[in-house]
C-alpha cells in the first residue's frame, strides 16, 4: 500500500525579479530546501518488531534521504517533516535541537 502525503511538501519560493537597489543580487539566488518528498508503508525491517512501518523520502535537488520509522502515518509524517526542517536550519547554519543537545568533548585531563 503506497500513501503520498503531498500537502506536506513545501514549494521552493519564487524570487522577485528585480531587486532594491539596497539590496544584494546574491539575495535572489534560488535556495532549494530538504522536503518530504513521500511516505509509504513497509515491510517490517529484518530484526525489529511492530508492524506499523513507513518508508519516507526526504528529497532536495538530486539529493534524496530514506529513513524508517516505526508508529501511525501522522507520526511518521510529522517525524519527517522534523528531520526535513531541522535539516534546512543546519544548512542555514541555525543551531537545531538535535545539534544543541551533543555533549561537548571533556579535554583529556592534564
Amino acid at each position: 500500500m503506497s500513501l503520498e502525503i503531498k500537502d506536506t511538501i513545501r514549494k521552493a519560493e519564487e524570487l522577485d525579479d528585480k531587486p532594491n537597489s539596497n539590496e544584494s543580487a546574491d539575495k535572489y539566488k534560488v535556495k532549494s530546501n530538504f522536503n518530504v518528498m513521500s511516505i509509504e508503508k513497509t515491510e517490517t525491517p529484518e530484526g525489529m518488531g511492530g508492524d506499523n512501518w513507513y518508508q519516507y523520502i526526504i528529497g532536495k535537488g538530486s539529493s534524496e534521504i530514506q529513513g524508517l520509522k516505526m508508529g501511525s502515518l501522522k507520526e511518521v509524517t510529522a517525524h519527517a517533516n522534523n528531520v526535513a526542517n531541522d535539516l534546512n536550519d543546519r544548512s542555514k547554519g541555525i543551531k537545531t535541537s538535535t545539534n544543541m543537545n551533543k555533549k561537548k568533548p571533556t579535554p583529556p585531563p592534564a
